[in-house]
């Protein structure tokens, strides 16, 4: 991989994969909509452009302007509790159309798209890729799942390698505050109370710079269709927090029943990562460390 272009590059996932696609000695070009800040990765190799991807020409205008060879597209609504049924999905199904199509036009080598286990059905059963049922539930995993289909229609009509890593529950630095996770590390730094469901359901939670590593795997290798990205590691959301506050020395702090279960929570989410470990790619940062990490981040934040 000699050269890969990120969009969404501020984002959760997108800034871990310009961190990782630099380790790998790419020059990476990451887009976002603004400059990028001082808590963004930067350094030899890693070029930040600002543009507004949704105006029409752009992929175009960025594809001719780059030359990269490779296009990690993570650029999506992602408006904490919005985005499952915003009408804004269209616009970047859309989007990732013109971008399929601007990579036909420039001669990309490879395209991947970050996809999500909202693709599928929910159910009682690990999810595994070609086998599970894809009815999506949710307007968002409508249109993660056309974009996958459509990417799909365009590596088998015009020969374009593309991929899409279907993202479960990714964790770490820089995850939206409202999420589960950064809600209960900044009560703790806070030293306050947090209130939960009793988390009696199984989650895929991975830490998001294995994550990231598992998206630079995909990139440099020559799987096609959907892929998952997660750690196939079945354990209980309530569990996870409850270790939470044993690590942080707090868990008083956690009140585990306090809030209502969600009618609509699936009992149980994990994929499986078969396809993904055939590029060599393996989770290297176990929950303890990662849960460790997490906490440090927010603490020194809050």
């Amino acid at each position: 991989m000699k050269r890969l272009l990120v969009t969404g590059a501020r984002g959760f996932v997108g800034r871990h994969v310009v961190a990782a696609g630099a380790a790998t000695g790419a020059e990476v070009h990451a887009v976002a909509r603004a400059a990028p800040g001082k808590d963004l990765p930067q350094g030899e190799g890693i070029i930040w452009h600002a543009a507004d991807l949704l105006t029409p020409d752009q992929p175009q205008t960025l594809l001719a302007a780059i030359r990269p060879s490779h296009v990690f597209h993570a650029a999506w609504v992602t408006e904490h509790g919005a985005y499952w049924s915003a009408p804004e999905n269209l616009d970047w199904l859309a989007f990732g159309a013109r971008l399929a199509r601007a990579c036909l036009e420039t001669g990309i080598m490879r395209l991947v798209a970050a996809g999500s286990c909202a693709e599928y059905a929910w159910g009682a059963s690990t999810l595994e890729e070609g086998i599970s049922a894809e009815a999506p539930a949710t307007f968002y995993g409508q249109m993660k799942l056309a974009h996958t289909r459509m990417l799909d229609a365009v590596t088998a009509a015009h020969g374009l390698s593309t991929a899409t890593g279907r993202i479960f529950f990714g964790y770490g630095p820089h995850e939206n505050t409202a999420r589960i996770l950064p809600y209960a590390c900044q009560q703790l730094a806070k030293g306050e109370e947090a209130a939960f469901s009793t988390g009696d359901f199984y989650r895929d939670f991975m830490h998001v710079e294995d994550l990231a590593a598992g998206m630079v795997a995909l990139l440099q290798s020559d799987l096609t269709g959907a892929v998952n990205v997660s750690s196939a590691a079945p354990l209980k959301l309530g569990e996870i927090v409850s270790r939470l506050g044993e690590i942080s020395g707090r868990p008083d702090l956690f009140r585990l029943g306090a809030r209502p279960d969600r009618p609509d929570d699936a009992v149980y989410l994990i994929g499986s990562n078969a396809r993904l470990r055939t590029t060599g790619w393996t989770p290297r940062i176990d929950l303890e460390t990662g849960l460790r990490r997490t906490l440090d981040w927010w603490r020194d934040r809050v």
